[in-house]
């Protein structure tokens, strides 16, 4: 359990250091100050022609996946909204998302996809406040925040939606989350570097083949 902790613990620095360093995170008065997201090949979401069948819920984990960081860790509360529109936390570091996740959830909402977001954080109020002043709460039918295993929140997305489990995909960057919904007939997708409109697309079309 020691042994756990402490490695949890120099993952969050290292990750820390990583972040700050590679400019994932901006001070609010430097306009030149930019993410640095991964190269991405997908193109533009308005060309790609949704394949069929498609998954009947469509769940994102949050931190690393939708956002370059941990709410729990990376950043302090309280958030707010600036007159520019930036959400920022206490230290006046900008809050925000992978590159392609704005028009992901847009395109998403348009075509009719049925959304949830997934997280096994422990500050749950700061990841739904975040979510909040993003303006991406509304694009979210079910939210499961909250610390413990993911087999759960989609136990709870079960029940709230009756979706089964054949008919749902999930994106995350953790293994472990991965192997454990698999294992339960999630389709579930490992997204190492944050989500991109070519990470959809694939995972959109990998559904398709696998569910006809």
């Amino acid at each position: 359990m020691a042994l756990a902790t402490s490695f949890r613990g120099l993952a969050v620095v290292v990750s820390v250091y990583h972040c700050f360093a590679s400019g994932l995170f901006c001070h609010q008065e430097d306009a030149s100050c930019e993410s640095k997201p991964e190269k991405n090949e997908g193109g533009p979401m308005e060309s790609f022609r949704p394949p069929t069948p498609r998954p009947e819920l469509v769940v994102f984990d949050v931190d690393f996946t939708l956002w370059p960081f941990w709410v729990d860790t990376h950043v302090s509360q309280p958030f707010k909204k600036t007159s520019d529109g930036r959400v920022v936390d206490r230290h006046n570091y900008v809050i925000k998302g992978y590159e392609d996740v704005p028009e992901i959830l847009e395109w998403m909402s348009r075509q009719g996809y049925t959304m949830a977001v997934a997280s096994r954080t422990d500050d749950p109020e700061a990841m739904r406040k975040a979510l909040k002043l993003l303006d991406w709460d509304k694009y979210f039918t079910y939210k499961e925040i909250y610390p413990g295993s993911k087999t759960h929140h989609f136990q709870r997305f079960h029940e709230q939606s009756g979706v089964p489990y054949s008919k749902m995909i999930f994106f995350d960057d953790e293994e472990r989350n991965i192997y454990d919904l698999n294992r339960i007939g999630v389709l579930s997708l490992l997204v190492a570097r944050g989500m991109t409109t070519q990470v959809l697309k694939e995972g959109l079309e990998q559904f398709a083949r696998e569910r006809k």
